[in-house]
């Protein structure tokens, strides 16, 4: 009878072990099932350490940006179009991470945790973007010798039909490929869009804004300080480009004073600046198919009335990220709310049968009262201070900034959207390096919204 027992604990002990290593075997499989099957080695996916059962991708007008030919990827034949949208599309070796190849292979090659990476076709599955590979060009043109970046959505949809980063390279030219994977050729891997962060200079003067709008009620725009080429905060000097004198908020707006947001920014106290900083995006993640961008922040917590007064100007320590930004001016121009941007519209199996197609949210941000306000405040700048002539046809709101990075170095940006029924984008530059201030930003604007008109209204 001891025997029978001692068998049956030997029996039991084994039975436990069993389900002990299934249990650790399905959640490591749960966990890391994609990444085993999208080891270098599976010969499913890549040939020659490259990915390759991906099938074809294709821009918002049908023209083929990647496809996979005789066991090997490969992209536009035009250079520019191969440039200004690599870094959506994304490289077979992964190193742009935030690309569509890579961050949706799983979608693309077809994995699933039933059947792995195995499909009937054989073949990847294919995918339509809404970035429209015309306008990309003309973006990554318009930045020219700028590191930067562009982006571009239908405020009413959430379609991003731009998204361009630079530095770029050409992946078919094998010699600038190379130089690109050993570092000579900069950062031209990031997607600066979606993983970069930048400080946001006056484009932060929209979040003081709407902090005094929602919290001062009417007397936002009654209250008023002196600027005499800036203000004094605690026997410290905070300076401005402008004698603006006596000024209130509309004027201030438009001319970018920083006497004027400094002070509100002190009025209005740290909980509440950080209240609303919050409530428009900072301190958060954002999302673009999935793909995480890098998170914008602002703290103001501990940090003495200056440097809290520089933070109402968009400096001290602020940082945004493009796409959070690009959601705040769509929710400004959208009476509050924004509609999540996308660029993958639909993903199809090679037979045809539809896998997905985009389903974006809509997402409260600001009041509508509030939005519509900050967007007169805009479209006043614009008209007072930018020059709506400067964008011809167009009815473009926006606000500028320039952000100090370093001694003598000075990033330009220049966010909005436009007003026309026919071609409702809002829009987010960055231009780095570059002295010119909001102006060079502004140009980039304005040379991608023409190729937008040209391109989208029909």
């Amino acid at each position: 009878m001891k025997r029978i027992n001692f068998r049956a604990n030997v029996i039991r002990v084994i039975l436990l072990l069993f389900l002990i290593l299934c249990t650790v075997f399905i959640v490591r499989y749960a966990s890391l099932g994609e990444d085993w099957a999208f080891y270098e080695t599976n010969g499913h996916i890549y040939t020659s350490g490259k990915m390759t059962e991906v099938g074809t991708i294709w821009d918002r007008d049908g023209r083929v940006l990647s496809e996979t030919k005789d066991q090997k990827r490969v992209y536009n034949s035009d250079s520019n179009i191969r440039r200004a949208t690599i870094h959506t599309i994304g490289d077979h070796d992964g190193f742009i991470s935030t690309g569509v190849v890579n961050a949706l292979r799983s979608k693309l090659v077809g994995y699933s945790e039933i059947n792995g990476v195995y499909t009937y076709s054989g073949k990847g599955n294919n995918a339509v973007l809404t970035i429209d590979s015309a306008i990309n060009v003309a973006a990554m043109k318009a930045l020219g010798n700028s590191s930067g970046c562009v982006g571009v959505c239908n405020y009413k949809t959430g379609e991003v039909v731009c998204m361009v980063s630079t530095p770029t390279y050409d992946i078919e030219n094998v010699k600038e490929y190379e130089k690109a994977k050993n570092g000579q050729l900069g950062s031209v891997f990031m997607n600066r869009f979606i993983s970069s962060t930048y400080t946001p200079g006056s484009t932060f003067k929209i979040v003081t804004s709407a902090a005094a709008i929602e919290t001062l009620g009417d007397e936002a725009y009654t209250t008023d300080f002196n600027c005499n080429y800036g203000t004094v905060i605690e026997n410290e000097r905070l300076n401005c480009l402008g004698k603006h004198k006596s000024v209130t908020l509309k004027r201030a707006f438009s001319h970018s004073c920083n006497a004027f947001f400094s002070n509100m920014a002190l009025t209005l106290g740290k909980t509440t600046m950080t209240k609303y900083a919050e409530k428009l995006g900072f301190n958060d993640t954002f999302y673009i198919d999935g793909i995480a961008a890098a998170r914008s922040s602002y703290s103001v917590k501990g940090s003495r009335n200056i440097d809290f007064g520089w933070s109402g100007i968009g400096q001290h320590t602020n940082l945004m990220n493009p796409l959070q930004y690009l959601c705040m001016v769509s929710a400004i121009a959208n009476g509050g709310e924004y509609v999540e941007p996308y660029m993958v519209y639909s993903i199809t199996a090679s037979n045809g049968k539809l896998l997905y197609t985009a389903s974006p949210k809509k997402v409260r941000m600001l009041k509508t009262d509030t939005a519509q306000r900050l967007a007169e405040l805009m479209d006043y700048a614009a008209l007072d201070n930018y020059g709506k002539a400067t964008f011809g046809t167009l009815d473009v709101c926006g606000k500028t900034g320039t952000a100090e990075v370093g001694n003598k170095m000075e990033n330009s940006l220049f966010v909005g959207f436009c007003k026309d029924e026919s071609l409702p984008l809002a829009f987010v530059v960055v231009a780095e390096g570059n002295e010119q201030g909001g102006k060079s930003a502004m140009s980039v604007a304005n040379k991608t919204l023409q190729a937008a008109k040209k391109q989208l209204v029909k």
